[in-house]
């Protein structure tokens, strides 16, 4: 129950907001005030986390204590408020009744909004809450560095062999870690991104009205965000995507309000909106340079030269205080205050382009607009992948010029959470470019769709292509949202029940069938109906290889390299269906059959995104006896172990604590590498890294499995390998 201390934080801010902010709108105050009470509760979890950081005190006691005086305080200011007259708990009631009944709204907007609640809103917030977090990037680095704070007390760095649980950006974390302190577990870690989510959805309809909208307008551009493909896998994720994309199109709410009113409050929020997203990914500042040149010019003649020195000198006090202690932590280890320079052993990767020119950034355009064009068919996308390529071909530029990728491009159809398209919405958006600049005045929605295709223009333009950046285009698919929704409603004055509908039933899919958290197992339904097979089969071991060669080999070529063996050339409906069958047969799909959130139990649910671990070190953990045993990591691969432990935590009351026992020497330096950790086994990718490292005589078995092994030691050790 402790976990709830936050929402009711939450809860009391909106309460506050609501009840002393300039009434401009019921539904418009509603919203309004909720965004800020989520940014106020930012600024609360920052607080704690930086203070009781610098005493070591991170923990659940502190975290427990802290929000309880927080959330007595803020509670006793509302009261006292009450009582002297200043607020009315009398209204409140009030008007959140009349929010409740949606009165004043068509009778079709509410059936839609009602739409929307059951089958959208609700099953997401089922979604994260009920299905342990199983995104593999959230395993590898975002929950990961939780683990080592709380084990630390701390936020600095401390030695890993996965050096992006360092330098990448920390904020949405920080909001993430208290839902661990205070309930003990991830249960609630994917509350944080759904919180965002629903954020995002107050801020893009109250932008859509800023921008001119009636009621119906709102309603659409807030359809447009909640059917997003990728918006809805973010939504219940444990990743920091959606934080980003709260607080990026918050920062782009309150610089309009701010453009249309004075406001202290208005003005913190606006500026918090830009340190706190580009402290949750870097990404927020390159979609919002547009933005913030068109808020400085719009300032400075709207409000003079004074006022926007003030401005300017409280955004640059916000982005110290915001990035200063995480700076520093990089820079004391770095030498840099971003991330590891190139000339260091801790350099891991270079994510803006190396070299820019008109073709290079032409070539990002178009990959990037090929990630949201691929269709579940793969004729379609090997045809349009050949024409990006000769596109490429024309421009003189290769396609995969590793000056301007980290990823091999091809177009593609995935449906993962990291690398979902939105070609719907995409199309969408293309189409409503077209008369967009043919329309007379309407300058407030021109120049807001100028500055979010800048933006995107300029993320194409600094960032080497990845195939996961899908999630990170966001921002620019909210706006587009904006840009959509004012040609259908505003000017063309078409009904939107006949854009929402559709809408709503295509996105639907991706609530009920995320192949990482199903909730029916419509992958396997969808597969089976297209004839969709794998493009290579891979076997575990010689047995189930010599299984599909015996079955497969007309369609798959044998022997394959690593055991995984291609298809031979890809065959019509009719013979994919015959594969299908096959494979089906054997058992290829059983996963795919069963992996629903309520088939699946929550150890397995760990790995669904990558249960080739789960099926290797599944029989490994069985061997670990005892509660409160630590496992040293032994990794040679720079990978996460989040799921390894939290698989572990499934069986014990005391899991014990992992943490890696092989990393660089250098990093030493660090306070929190100079604390012993000890341990009664290793859990190890590579066996070359045991030899000369444990003594012969301090071993009581090794166990292996095809990815890892686990090695059971006699007597507790705390020595670590530095290389």
């Amino acid at each position: 129950m402790n976990f709830f201390l936050p929402l009711i934080s939450v809860f009391l801010f909106f309460v506050l907001f609501f009840l002393t902010s300039p009434r401009k709108g019921l539904f418009s105050d509603i919203r309004t005030s909720f965004i800020l009470s989520l940014i106020a509760n930012g600024i609360v979890v920052f607080i704690y986390n930086e203070s009781f950081s610098y005493f070591n005190a991170i923990n659940s006691t502190s975290a427990l204590l802290f929000w309880l005086v927080e959330v007595i305080g803020l509670s006793g200011l509302l009261v006292y408020w009450n009582t002297t007259g200043r607020i009315s708990f009398v209204r409140l009631n009030n008007d959140l009744t009349d929010v409740v009944q949606l009165k004043g709204l068509s009778k079709s907007n509410k059936t839609m909004i009602f739409i929307a609640l059951i089958f959208f809103v609700l099953p997401l917030l089922f979604l994260a809450v009920y299905p342990p977090p199983n995104n593999f990037d959230a395993h590898s680095y975002h929950l990961n560095r939780i683990l080592f704070w709380v084990s630390n007390g701390n936020l600095d760095h401390f030695p890993t062999q996965h050096i992006q649980q360092l330098y990448l950006n920390v904020f949405a974390e920080y909001l993430v870690l208290h839902s661990v302190l205070l309930s003990g577990s991830d249960a609630y870690a994917g509350l944080v991104q759904f919180g965002a989510f629903i954020g995002s959805l107050a801020g893009i309809s109250l932008l859509a009205k800023k921008v001119g909208m009636r009621a119906d307008g709102q309603l659409l551009a807030a359809a447009f965000l909640l059917t997003l493909p990728i918006g809805i896998f973010e939504s219940t994720s444990a990743q920091v995507d959606y934080v980003a994309c709260f607080f990026f199109i918050s920062y782009v709410y309150f610089g309009f309000e701010l453009l249309g009113e004075r406001s202290a409050v208005t003005l913190v929020a606006f500026l918090l909106s830009l340190s706190f997203g580009g402290s949750s990914k870097y990404t927020v500042f390159i979609f919002g340079i547009p933005f913030t040149i068109y808020f400085a010019v719009r300032i400075l003649a709207q409000y003079g030269i004074v006022y926007s020195a003030k401005v300017l000198t409280l955004a640059l006090v916000f982005m110290v205080v915001t990035f200063g202690p995480f700076f520093y932590r990089n820079y004391e280890l770095f030498g840099k205050v971003m991330s590891p320079p190139q000339d260091s052993r801790f350099f891991s990767e270079k994510i803006p382009i190396d070299e820019h020119s008109l073709a290079f950034a032409a070539s990002g355009i178009v990959k990037n607009v090929g990630l949201h064009l691929g269709l579940p068919n793969n004729g379609f996308n090997q045809f349009l992948d050949t024409k990006i390529r000769n596109f490429h071909d024309w421009l003189g530029v290769d396609v995969n010029d590793l000056r301007l990728r980290l990823d091999p491009f091809s177009v593609r159809y995935s449906v993962h959470e990291d690398m979902m398209p939105n070609t719907i919405h995409l199309w969408l958006i293309a189409l409503a470019c077209l008369p967009l600049f043919f329309l007379k005045n309407r300058w407030k929605v021109k120049w807001l769709w100028i500055c979010a295709l800048t933006g995107f223009i300029l993320f194409c333009t600094m960032m080497k292509f990845q195939l996961w950046s899908s999630r990170t285009h966001m921002p620019f698919f909210a706006m587009g949202g904006i840009l959509v929704a004012y040609i259908y409603c505003e000017v063309l004055r078409w009904k939107i029940p006949y854009l929402i509908i559709p809408l709503l039933l295509v996105s639907s899919v991706f609530v009920y069938g995320n192949p990482n958290k199903s909730l029916i197992p419509l992958g396997y339904f969808t597969k089976k109906a297209l004839g969709h097979i794998p493009v290579a089969i891979c076997a575990a071991d010689s047995v189930q290889e010599e299984v599909f060669k015996k079955a497969l080999s007309a369609y798959y070529v044998f022997p394959g390299k690593d055991r995984c063996h291609p298809i031979k050339n890809w065959p019509a409906y009719g013979q994919r269906a015959e594969i299908f069958g096959v494979l089906e047969n054997l058992g290829y799909y059983d996963d795919d059959k069963s992996s629903t959130v309520f088939t699946t139990d929550r150890e397995k649910g760990y790995f669904l995104s990558h249960l080739d671990n789960y099926y290797s070190v599944k029989p490994l953990l069985d061997h670990v006896e005892g509660e409160g045993k630590n496992v040293g990591i032994l990794f040679r691969k720079e990978l996460g172990f989040y799921n390894y432990w939290s698989a572990l935590a499934t069986r014990k009351k005391n899991p014990g604590m992992m943490e890696y026992i092989y990393y660089k020497k250098e990093f030493m330096v660090l306070k929190n590498a100079q604390k012993d950790f000890c341990y009664d086994y290793i859990l190890g990718d590579d066996p070359e890294l045991l030899k000369g490292f444990v003594p012969a005589d301090n071993i009581e078995a090794i166990y292996h499995a095809p990815l890892f092994y686990l090695v059971k030691l006699k007597k507790t050790s705390c020595e670590r390998k530095l290389f």
